[in-house]
């Protein structure tokens, strides 16, 4: 292999580099990315003293305070949302059914909860929201 052929295959390879790097940073720029512990929202756990509530539809705000909404089933007392980072003020709908009143459920009612954006680290990462009454 002459210098010139070993030259050029060093550039493929340094192209090829660069192209994986540029991909990476596209890729991880373009995910929602994730809160850290108390800094960015918080993980939520429900407990559900009436035991009664099946599932939540959850409207509120994310990490990055943008709307955004979801349905979570609560099978017992408690119930933690993994993955999921919140903050700022959320609205409850609770359901008799496991989908949010899609398959017909119930409705029991609807609460308004406050969730910190920030919080101590040494407070951990879940915020516990109660479940106390329902409407219906």
């Amino acid at each position: 292999m002459t210098k010139g052929e070993q030259l050029m295959g060093m550039g493929k390879k340094f192209a090829m580099a660069a192209t994986t790097g540029a991909l990476a940073v596209a890729g991880i720029a373009a995910t929602g990315g994730t809160a850290f512990a108390g800094t960015d929202g918080q993980q939520i756990v429900i407990y559900d003293e009436t035991h009664r509530v099946a599932s939540i539809k959850i409207q509120g705000f994310n990490q990055k305070g943008q709307p955004t909404t979801a349905c979570l089933a609560t099978p017992g007392y408690e119930t933690r949302m993994y993955g999921w980072w919140w903050r700022d003020s959320m609205h409850f709908s609770k359901w008799t059914d496991k989908t949010c009143g899609q398959n017909g459920g119930a409705w029991l009612g609807s609460q308004d909860e406050w969730v910190r954006a920030w919080m101590p680290p040494s407070d951990g990462d879940w915020v516990g929201i109660g479940i106390f009454k329902n409407d219906n």
